[in-house]
C-alpha cells in the first residue's frame, strides 16, 4: 500500500514538472528590479520594449495614451502576445506599463499585435 501511494505520488510531481505554464503579468514599476527599470528606454510616444534579464526573464514594456492589457497564446513554434488598448481611458498623458512573460520553453518566433494589428517592437534589449 505505501508503495501504491509512494508511486502516485511521484507520478503527480513528474506531471507537475512537466505542465506548461505561460502567462503574462502585469509588474507594479515599485516592485520591479532596479536595473530592469534602467534598461526601460523613455518614450515620447506609444511603443513596445522587450526586455530579457540574466536569468532569460522576459519583460515586455508598452508606452500608451490609454490603459492597455496584455494576453499570450502558445502557437506552436510562435508566442503570440496580444496588446489591448481600453478605449474608454484616453488620458491623453504616455503611461508606462509593464508586463513579466513567464515561459517554460523557448519559441522560434515572438509576434506582436496591438489592438489585433500586427506591429514590431520598438526596442528588444538585456541586461
Amino acid at each position: 500500500m505505501r508503495i501504491g501511494l509512494a508511486i502516485l505520488f511521484g507520478i503527480m510531481l513528474l506531471v507537475s514538472a512537466c505542465s506548461n505554464e505561460l502567462s503574462i503579468q502585469e509588474v507594479q514599476p515599485e516592485k520591479a528590479d532596479s536595473e530592469l527599470l534602467e534598461s526601460i528606454q523613455p518614450a515620447t510616444s506609444e511603443n513596445v520594449q522587450m526586455i530579457t534579464d540574466q536569468k532569460r526573464q522576459r519583460y515586455i514594456v508598452v508606452y500608451a495614451y490609454s490603459a492597455v492589457t496584455m494576453s499570450v497564446k502558445d502557437e506552436g513554434a510562435t508566442l503570440a502576445l496580444h496588446i489591448k488598448n481600453s478605449p474608454d481611458d484616453e488620458a491623453g498623458m504616455l503611461k508606462r506599463y509593464i508586463f513579466k512573460l513567464t515561459a517554460d520553453r523557448d519559441f522560434d518566433n515572438i509576434q506582436l499585435y496591438r489592438n489585433a494589428k500586427e506591429i514590431p517592437f520598438d526596442h528588444i534589449t538585456s541586461y
